[in-house]
C-alpha cells in the first residue's frame, strides 16, 4: 500500500475515533501498522481506541512503541497521558504533559491536558494558579475551562468557580459542542449547590441536560426486562457442565445503578491486598459480541440459548482478560453498568462468582444521576427525573428476579450504611468476596496505586472515591423536591404495572 494511501486509512482511523468507534479505528490501525510498523500516528490512534475499549494491556503497548519511535512529538506525550489517566497512573500522565509543555509551551492542547492532569493528581492550587495566568494573557481554551471550575471547586473558591462557568456558557462557550458545555454545566450545579444554592443549581443541571436530545422509551425498557426475566428461568442454571472455570470464583460483579455506591464498593474490594478493581471494564460485553456474533442487549437473550461449549469458550476468554487488566489476584472485581442486564449470563458463566448488589436511597441517586454526564446516547433516560424513575423501577423488577434464580453468592450493600458504619459493613462484604477482613479496605483511598501502577480504573466518582469514606451525600435530594417529584412520579408509573 503506497504511503499516500496508508496516511489516508490512517485519518479514516481517526475520524472513526471521533466518531465513538473505537472497533473500526482499531481494526484500520492494524491493517495499516502490517503494512507500516512505524507509523506512529496509527500507533497512537491505535492506543487511544483500545483505551477507550478499556483493553489497557494493547493500550500500553501500542502508546509505548508510539513513544520509543516519536519520543520528542507532543502529540505522542498527549496521548500517553491519556492512556496513563485511563489506568489511574496520574503522575506518570502529569511526568508525560510536563515534558509536552516543554517541547510546545504555546500548545493549548498541552495547556488543557496539563491542568486536566492536575486536577487528576489532586494538585489543585497548582492547577488554579496555572490557568489563572493563562487567563490573564486571553480566554482560557475550552479544553482548560471545565479543569479551572473543578480546581476552584477543590480549593473551596466558589464563587470563582460559579464566575467562571457561567462566563464560558455564556460567552465561548455559546457556540461550543454539548461535549465540551455539559461537563461544565454539571461542574456549574455542584458549585453552586456546595454553594448553598439549590435552586439556581437545579437550574443548571437542567440546561444541561437540556442539550440531550436522544429519547428514551418506558416502554421498550419495559419490555427488554420482561424478556430478560422470561429468558433466565430458574431452570436454565440447574444441570449445567462444571469445569475449573465455571468454578472460579476470581471474578466479582458489582451490580448496580449509576451513581448508587459502586464505585465507592469496587474501591473497598480493590483495596485488599489480594484483589483489584477494573473498574467499568466493557469487557464481558465485547467478549459476548464477538463470541455471539450480536451486540447490545441481543448478546444476554442470545446467551441463554447457548451450550455448554460455549459458554466456556466464553468464560475462558473472560479469565484471560480480567487476568490481563489485573494479574492473578484472588478477585478482582467489574462494576459495569451494563452488569445488571448481564447478571444471568454471569449465572451462566460463572455460578460460583460473588454478586455484589449496591442499594442507595432512590431520591439521592436520581439527584446524582441527573447532576452528571453521561452518555448521552446509550443513557439517554438520565437526562429526565421521570425517565430516572422510570428505569430505578426498573431495575429494581430485574433485580428481584435476579436474586431470586441465580446460583451464585450474593451480598446486598446498603450504601448509607457503608458510609456511616464502614467498620461494621466492610467485613461482611469481605466475608461474601471469600476474602479476609483487612485493615486497607476501610481506607480504599489510600490504596489507589501498588506495583503494578494503578490500582483501579478512573469512573465518573473518581473525585469522591478518592476521599475517605463519608456520609456527604447522604441526603443530598432534600433541597430539591420539584425534582424528587417528578423521579418519583416516573418511577410510580412503572411500578404500578409490576
Amino acid at each position: 500500500m503506497p504511503p499516500a494511501d496508508l496516511h489516508a486509512r490512517v485519518q479514516e482511523a481517526a475520524r472513526f475515533y471521533e466518531a465513538g468507534r473505537p472497533a473500526d479505528a482499531e481494526s484500520i490501525c492494524r491493517e495499516v501498522l502490517k503494512k507500516d510498523a512505524k507509523n506512529v500516528l496509527a500507533l497512537r490512534i491505535l492506543a487511544l481506541a483500545c483505551a477507550r475499549s478499556m483493553r489497557w494491556n494493547d493500550a500500553t503497548k501500542a502508546i509505548d512503541k508510539a513513544r520509543k519511535l516519536a519520543p520528542r512529538d507532543p502529540a505522542t506525550l498527549l496521548n500517553a497521558a491519556t492512556v496513563m489517566l485511563g489506568l489511574g497512573r496520574f503522575d506518570d500522565a502529569l511526568a508525560a504533559v510536563r515534558q509536552a509543555r516543554e517541547l510546545a509551551p504555546r500548545d493549548p492542547r498541552v495547556a488543557g491536558m496539563f491542568a486536566e492532569c492536575l486536577v487528576y493528581a489532586n494538585r489543585h492550587d497548582e492547577c488554579v494558579a496555572f490557568l489563572a495566568s493563562a487567563a490573564a494573557t486571553g480566554p482560557l481554551p475550552d479544553n482548560a475551562i471545565l479543569s479551572y471550575v473543578d480546581a476552584c471547586i477543590e480549593t473551596g473558591d466558589l464563587d470563582e468557580a460559579i464566575r467562571a462557568a457561567r462566563g464560558f456558557l455564556d460567552g465561548p462557550g455559546a457556540s461550543s459542542p454539548p461535549t465540551v458545555t455539559r461537563p461544565v454545566g454539571s461542574s456549574l450545579g455542584r458549585a453552586l449547590e456546595k454553594a448553598g444554592r439549590p435552586a439556581e443549581a437545579a437550574e443548571a443541571w437542567r440546561a444541561m441536560n437540556a442539550t440531550i436530545e436522544a429519547p428514551f422509551d418506558p416502554a421498550a425498557a419495559a419490555d427488554l426486562v420482561d424478556r430478560l426475566i422470561a429468558s433466565f428461568p430458574p431452570a436454565i442454571f440447574e444441570g449445567r457442565r462444571e469445569t475449573r472455570n465455571s468454578e472460579s470464583r476470581q471474578p466479582v460483579f458489582i451490580l448496580g445503578l449509576a451513581r448508587s455506591g459502586t464505585s465507592l464498593l469496587e474501591r473497598v474490594v480493590g483495596a485488599h491486598p489480594d484483589a483489584h478493581g477494573i473498574g467499568e471494564s466493557t469487557l464481558l460485553d465485547e467478549i459476548l459480541e464477538d463470541r455471539l456474533g450480536t451486540s447490545g442487549a441481543d448478546t444476554v437473550l442470545r446467551l441463554a440459548e447457548q451450550d455448554d461449549d460455549t459458554l466456556e469458550r466464553i468464560r475462558t476468554d473472560y479469565l484471560r482478560g480480567i487476568q490481563a487488566l489485573a494479574g492473578r489476584r484472588e478477585r478482582i472485581a467489574n462494576k459495569s453498568l451494563m452488569l445488571p442486564r448481564e447478571a444471568g449470563a454471569i449465572g451462566l458463566l460463572f455460578p460460583k462468582a460473588t454478586i455484589l448488589f449496591t442499594e442507595r436511597h432512590g431520591p439521592d441517586t436520581a439527584m446524582s444521576i441527573w447532576a452528571n454526564t453521561f452518555d448521552p446516547v446509550r443513557m439517554s433516560w438520565t437526562s429526565r427525573p421521570e425517565w430516572i424513575g422510570a428505569m430505578t423501577a426498573l431495575h429494581e423488577r430485574l433485580v428481584a428476579h435476579w436474586k431470586a434464580v441465580l446460583p451464585n453468592p450474593m451480598l446486598t450493600v446498603c450504601y448509607e450504611a457503608l458510609a456511616k458504619t464502614p467498620a461494621e459493613v466492610v467485613p461482611g462484604i469481605l466475608d461474601a468476596c471469600g476474602l479476609p477482613m483487612d485493615e486497607t479496605c476501610l481506607r480504599p483511598e489510600t490504596a489507589a496505586r501498588d506495583a503494578r501502577g494503578g490500582r483501579f480504573v478512573p469512573t465518573l466518582s473518581e473525585q469522591q472515591v478518592r476521599k475517605p469514606i463519608n456520609t456527604t451525600a447522604i441526603g443530598r435530594a432534600e433541597a430539591y423536591a420539584a425534582i424528587v417529584a417528578e423521579y418519583e412520579a416516573g418511577h410510580a408509573r412503572i411500578a404500578k404495572e409490576a
